[in-house]
């Protein structure tokens, strides 16, 4: 009398339950997560420059205040040197010294930093938004009497890089 092999079809396991079925308890049985389902937490995470923008734009509103490094109120390297610091990215409260702590990007991505430059060098930074319309995008403090918002970028006299990881 020969012995009976249970045979594990391709894509399933030996041990893996009939579509549909259910447990004793009326449950359906465990399974591993799909890849869809590893996909999507995925996708809830995002990308550092993705969350970096959720970050800039949670603060959307708080006022400007110069020196100020918020959780409620910035300035322009305090906003970005607070969203990294929620990334776990320590940054200077400088937006000149901040420039150290990136490097040159070719393609920018959603929360890079921008950085603005005049005769007397850096004098701006804020997080880069993306393109629309044809126009790059900037989540920023912008100075005293201004709240933190997302505005076009208004001077070709900038520069966006990455923050170092």
């Amino acid at each position: 009398m020969a012995g009976l092999a249970l045979v594990a079809a391709p894509n399933q396991s030996a041990t893996s339950a009939p579509p549909g079925a259910t447990t004793r308890t009326g449950a359906p049985p465990a399974t591993a997560p799909t890849t869809a389902v590893v996909e999507k937490k995925a996708k809830k995470k995002g990308s550092r420059g993705i969350r970096a923008l959720r970050r800039a734009k949670s603060r959307a509103g708080a006022p400007y205040s110069y020196g100020a490094d918020g959780p409620h109120a910035f300035d322009c390297s305090g906003l970005t040197q607070w969203v990294y610091k929620k990334l776990g990215r320590k940054l200077p409260h400088s937006s000149s010294g901040q420039v150290g702590h990136t490097f040159k990007v070719k393609k920018p991505r959603k929360g890079d930093l921008v950085f603005f430059y005049g005769s007397g060098g850096v004098y701006h930074v804020g997080i880069y938004a993306g393109k629309r319309d044809g126009r790059r995008w900037v989540w920023h403090a912008p100075r005293p009497g201004e709240r933190v918002q997302k505005d076009p970028i208004w001077t070709g006299s900038h520069f966006i890089r990455r923050v170092k990881y």
